[in-house]
C-alpha cells in the first residue's frame, strides 16, 4: 500500500510541474503575441462569405448585422443558407435584406444532403451556384468587430497564404446567466492561452471554427466541400487540404467571439464533451496530454492527501498562474461585453468542470449536435447514431 501512494504522489506531483510549465509557456507565449496587420494597401478581391443557418438563436440578428456592416475593398456577397423554408432563421435574414438593400445577400433553401454532416451539405448546397475568389465560411453565432472581414482578407496579399483564420473569444448572449458565462469563460482562459502557444511553437496546421476564409482555387483544389461532406471536424480538414497543397494557414490579427448560447449546466456540459470528443478522435495522445491544461482536481487531491506546505502552495500557484493567464488574455483580446473578470474561486470552479469533461471524453464514441445523435467514426469521420433524431446543425 505505501508503494502505491508513493506512486500515486510522484504521478500527482509530475502533473503538477508540468501544468506549471504549460502555464509559464502560455503566459510567456501571450505576452510575446503580437496582433499587427499586414503592410500595404487593402487586399482587393471579390468575395463571398457562406453562413450556414439553423434555426432562430439568441443574439443571431446581432450576428449576422456585425458581417453586413463590414467594409471591404472589394465587393462580398452573402450567402445564407437553411435546409427548410420554415426554419426559424429565415425572418430574421428577410428583415435584414429590407433594412440593407445596398448589401448583396442570397438565400439558398435546400434540403439535400451529400454525407454525414448536415452542415458541410449545407455549403455544398450554398457554393452550388459557384464561387468568388475568396470565400469565407462563419458559423452563425460569430460577431465581429468593423474592418475584421477586410483584415482577414489581407492575409491574402501574401501569395503563399491559401487560407487565412483568427482567434476567438467567448461571448455570452445572456449577460447575467452564470453557465452562459462559464462557458465564454473556458474559450477566454483555456482555448485561448493554448492556441496562442500552439501558434508559437509551430506552424499553423488547422483553421479554426468560427471564421476561416480560402483562396478559391485552394478549395477547389482539395476537392470543394464535398471533401469534408463526412468529416467530424471540417475547419480542421479545411487547414489540413490548405497545408497539403503547399500553402501557409494565416491568423488574421483580429479576435472574432463567439456567442455561448447554454442555459443549464447539463447543456454545457453536452457541447463541451462534443469538442473533446472530437479533439480526443483528431489527436489521441495530444488528448491525454491535455491533463496538463487543467490540473486543478489532481492538486486538490494531492493538497488532501498529502496535507503539506509544499503540496498547498503549489496548488496555490497553479490557481495564481491560471488567475494571472486569463487577466493578461483579457488585457491582450479585450473581454466580450457582459462578461465579468472571473476571480480565483471561479477559475477553480471552472477547471473542475472542465476536468470533468475531459475524463468524460475518454469513453463512448456518441456524441450530441443540435438534437441529433451521432457516432464518430475511424479517421474523425462522422456517422448518424442508429435511433438520431433532429434537425442539421451548424455551429462550431
Amino acid at each position: 500500500m505505501h508503494l502505491y501512494s508513493s506512486v500515486a504522489l510522484m504521478f500527482g506531483w509530475a502533473i503538477m510541474v508540468g501544468a506549471v510549465a504549460y502555464l509559464v509557456l502560455a503566459f510567456i507565449s501571450l505576452l510575446a503575441h503580437r496582433r499587427d496587420r499586414v503592410g500595404g494597401p487593402p487586399f482587393r478581391c471579390s468575395t463571398m462569405v457562406l453562413k450556414p443557418l439553423c434555426g432562430r438563436e439568441p443574439g443571431l440578428e446581432a450576428a449576422l448585422e456585425s458581417f453586413l456592416t463590414q467594409q471591404t475593398a472589394g465587393p462580398v456577397r452573402y450567402v445564407f443558407g437553411v435546409a427548410a423554408e420554415d426554419d426559424g432563421a429565415l425572418p430574421i435574414v428577410r428583415s435584414l435584406m429590407k433594412r440593407r438593400p445596398e448589401v448583396s445577400i442570397d438565400v439558398v433553401v435546400d434540403a439535400r444532403t451529400h454525407g454525414s454532416n448536415p452542415k458541410v451539405s449545407n455549403l455544398i448546397n450554398m457554393t452550388e451556384a459557384g464561387m468568388d475568389e475568396v470565400v469565407v465560411i462563419a458559423d452563425s453565432d460569430v460577431v465581429i468587430q468593423p474592418g475584421a472581414l477586410q483584415a482577414l482578407l489581407d492575409e491574402f496579399r501574401t501569395p503563399e497564404v491559401g487560407s487565412a483564420t483568427c482567434l476567438y473569444r467567448g461571448r455570452t448572449s445572456r449577460p447575467h446567466g452564470f453557465v452562459s458565462s462559464l462557458g465564454a469563460l473556458y474559450l477566454d482562459g483555456w482555448f485561448l492561452p493554448t492556441a496562442v502557444l500552439h501558434a508559437r511553437l509551430a506552424t499553423p496546421q488547422v483553421c479554426y471554427g468560427p471564421m476561416t476564409a480560402l483562396r478559391r482555387e485552394v478549395l477547389q483544389g482539395g476537392g470543394g466541400f464535398q471533401a469534408l461532406a463526412n468529416s467530424l471536424a471540417d475547419d480542421t480538414e479545411l487547414g489540413h487540404l490548405t497545408r497539403r497543397q503547399g500553402y501557409r494557414i494565416a491568423i488574421a490579427p483580429v479576435i472574432a467571439e463567439t456567442l455561448v448560447n447554454e442555459r443549464g449546466i447539463g447543456d454545457l456540459f453536452s457541447h463541451e464533451l462534443r469538442w473533446a470528443k472530437t479533439m480526443r478522435a483528431l489527436h489521441p495522445l495530444g488528448y491525454v496530454g491535455m491533463i496538463f491544461t487543467h490540473p486543478g482536481p489532481v492538486s486538490l487531491a494531492l493538497t488532501i492527501f498529502d496535507p503539506s506546505i509544499p503540496t498547498a502552495c503549489a496548488a496555490l500557484v497553479l490557481v495564481l498562474l491560471r488567475w494571472t493567464l486569463v487577466s493578461v488574455v483579457h488585457r491582450k483580446f479585450g473581454r466580450a461585453p457582459g462578461l465579468a473578470a472571473p476571480g480565483p474561486v471561479l477559475l477553480v470552479l471552472r477547471e473542475q468542470i472542465y476536468f470533468c469533461v475531459w475524463v468524460a471524453g475518454f469513453f463512448g464514441r456518441r456524441i450530441h449536435w443540435r438534437g441529433r445523435r451521432f457516432e464518430i467514426g475511424d479517421g474523425a469521420t462522422l456517422r448518424p447514431s442508429l435511433g438520431g433524431a433532429g434537425h442539421a446543425f451548424n455551429e462550431a
